[in-house]
């Protein structure tokens, strides 16, 4: 009786993509929505939530390493992770802190291991030291101390033959971080994009309602009569229910007027006597199920289904229902139709009418030129 294909059922591009003119809002909403989250998200962590002012101060020593081979090249020395494990060593450490006591500066061990750092920026015999505090003070204290204990570390080393300041850490500025708020709300937009688009097309897809005609009877292989406003509703109606002197409507949901629908059809058809058809309203056969007496006495069936009710499980559930009862339902009925939907999608009232020169416009306005 039925064929319900719903599991493999293509999608409809041109249905989908009426519906999403519809649904750009959602899409609009996500798009600022995760500008918003990103971007603020990241403002709020990086520039309201930041510590106090910081302040650096920068320096720079030439170590020369001792010679190993006749050609002046040293194979001993010391690569950029060594320099930032050495300048947090007790050692260091230790000698920086001396170095502040004698200028009445206290200080804890942990604070000047987290403030100190050291890198090869540019050459390998170029220790670049950094020194980073909350006061300008302190940063240019301890970038001094940092390069003293530099020095004094190159004059008991084996491996260096000498040890000298290129630039002192005299100069303290304050600390800018790189903020790329711009770039955090660009990022959550697209992703606030794509991922609606995604959850779109997937509520899409597991959509199981009823937009239009085609769809119902590509999916139940059961013929559509179309709606109410179907130019085509009393001829459908004639050659369908050909056979028959009499008819039974019921509905897939309660809620679906059959009375009115047996009222529409029958308005259609141009009355009762004219077609021998006969048509009465059973009710819900979900909600109803004895109605399927009436039905069964009816030479034919007609099943009203409604628009857009996420509804397709209640029709197979239905249909299968039907089928149970030996009732073969000859047509359907599209209640609460969206006219415009299916009209866009049939491409009515779109695209202007050709006038080509073969039309009848086109014969009368040459005829008018020629006159």
């Amino acid at each position: 009786m039925w064929e319900c294909s719903y599991a493999n059922e293509p999608v409809d591009v041109k249905l989908l993509w009426l519906f999403f003119p519809r649904k750009i809002w959602i899409w609009i909403a996500a798009v600022l929505a995760g500008a918003l989250l990103l971007g603020g998200g990241y403002f709020v962590k990086n520039v309201v939530l930041v510590p106090e002012k910081e302040y650096q101060t920068v320096g720079e020593v030439y170590v020369d390493y001792v010679w190993e081979d006749a050609y002046g090249i040293s194979r001993s020395n010391l690569n950029e992770g060594e320099w930032k494990a050495l300048v947090k060593t007790d050692v260091f450490v230790d000698d920086i802190l001396g170095q502040l006591a004698a200028q009445g500066i206290a200080a804890e061990k942990s604070f000047v291991r987290e403030s100190v750092d050291a890198s090869l920026i540019s050459d390998s015999r170029i220790v670049t030291t950094t020194v980073i505090t909350d006061t300008p003070e302190l940063s240019a204290a301890i970038g001094c101390a940092l390069q003293e204990a530099l020095l004094h570390f190159g004059e008991g080393n084996s491996r260096i033959e000498r040890i000298r300041v290129l630039t002192e850490p005299v100069e303290t500025r304050i600390v800018v971080h790189d903020i790329r708020t711009l770039q955090a709300a660009i990022l959550g937009a697209v992703l606030g994009g794509l991922i609606s688009l995604a959850a779109m097309f997937l509520c899409f897809v597991l959509d199981d309602s009823v937009y239009i005609p085609a769809s119902f009877e590509r999916r139940y292989n059961i013929p559509m009569l179309g709606t109410a406003a179907s130019r085509d509703l009393a001829v459908n109606l004639r050659y369908l229910l050909r056979d028959c002197g009499n008819a039974a409507v019921t509905a897939v949901e309660q809620d679906i007027p059959v009375e009115e629908i047996v009222q529409v059809l029958q308005e259609k058809t141009g009355g009762k006597g004219e077609n021998r058809i006969t048509l009465c309203a059973c009710g819900c056969v979900d909600t109803e199920p004895e109605v399927v007496e009436g039905l069964r006495r009816a030479d034919g069936v007609i099943l009203a289904v409604a628009s857009g009710r996420h509804d397709g499980k209640r029709i197979e559930k239905a249909l299968a229902f039907l089928s149970k009862q030996d009732i073969k339902v000859n047509c359907a009925f599209l209640w609460d139709a969206d006219e415009k939907l299916i009209k866009r999608y049939y491409g009515f009232g779109i695209l202007p009418k050709k006038r080509g020169a073969d039309s009848p416009e086109g014969v009368s306005g040459r005829r008018e030129r020629q006159g």
